[in-house]
């Protein structure tokens, strides 16, 4: 379909995280959590050009998000990296590079990409150089990511508001992350500033529908726990959600931990 916008998550866990967005002649991702390979099987599979790559946006620094092969192998194509401006003395120490020719830094202004304008917002989390979502706009739609979140602060909902395309992560059941292995120390983490739980991100959504004035056309829920989290205690709430806002149309989809999501048209 002539002008349409395609997206499709590549995996999103703990182990990696990646999604691609695309249109008929550019493409552009936003993190790049996986292996080379990984990363070749999924553009194949989606039958989109690795040609057609016109960046990286980058939320933030963990290893998930930033694998350093496929790092390696835009920097030899010369393909920009988007990085926040607090975040790039982080960037080049940790990563080494010999030339930052391929970085291309954000502030609070929105920035053109891949033929989207895009607009970072930050949010709470314990990465070095800040994290970062992001609103990619294009012929009226709205795509927003923010796939790491330690909790909904005051005015975060805004940026998502009236988006075609929401993908937000539903991280943990709080009932099996207190019961599990972990130490005080990680679980205190992951409910402080690391990662929202099923129940507060049912909750920022509702927070998100009650401003907006159009029907989002998906929900995408990321970066859920294998340990702490089941597929069906994640999609249940916020169904539940999307039932009570008689929001029948709107697709939801949980995101797997290492395969792709089904692909999505706007």
């Amino acid at each position: 379909m002539k002008n349409s916008i395609q997206i499709r998550n590549l995996g999103s866990s703990s182990s990696g995280n990646s999604t691609l967005i695309w249109t008929e002649t550019d493409s552009i991702l936003v993190d790049m959590g996986f292996s080379q390979r990984y990363m070749a099987e999924r553009f194949e599979e989606a039958d989109v050009l690795f040609s057609s790559l016109r960046g990286v946006l980058i939320t933030h620094l963990h290893n998930d998000h930033v694998n350093q092969a496929f790092l390696n192998k835009l920097i030899r194509n010369q393909i920009p990296v988007y990085l926040h401006e607090q975040m790039t003395p982080v960037f080049l120490q940790r990563y080494k590079v010999k030339s930052d020719t391929f970085i291309q830094t954000f502030g609070a202004s929105s920035f053109d990409a891949a033929g989207f304008t895009v607009q970072g917002f930050e949010v709470p989390h314990d990465s070095p150089g800040g994290c970062f979502g992001f609103n990619l706009h294009r012929q009226a739609k709205k795509i927003t990511i923010a796939t790491d979140m330690g909790f909904p602060k005051n005015g975060l909902a805004e940026k998502f508001v009236d988006s075609d395309v929401i993908i937000v992560e539903s991280n943990h059941d709080v009932q099996m992350l207190e019961s599990s292995h972990r130490s005080y120390q990680l679980i205190d983490r992951i409910k402080q500033i690391g990662h929202l739980s099923n129940e507060q991100c049912v909750q920022f959504l509702d927070d998100i529908l009650k401003k907006s004035d159009k029907l989002p056309k998906a929900v995408l829920l990321a970066h859920l726990s294998a340990e702490c989290n089941l597929s069906s205690l994640a999609q249940d709430g916020v169904q539940f959600l999307l039932d009570q806002w008689k929001y029948g149309e709107t697709r939801l989809q949980v995101l797997k931990k290492n395969a792709a999501s089904e692909t999505l048209r706007i």
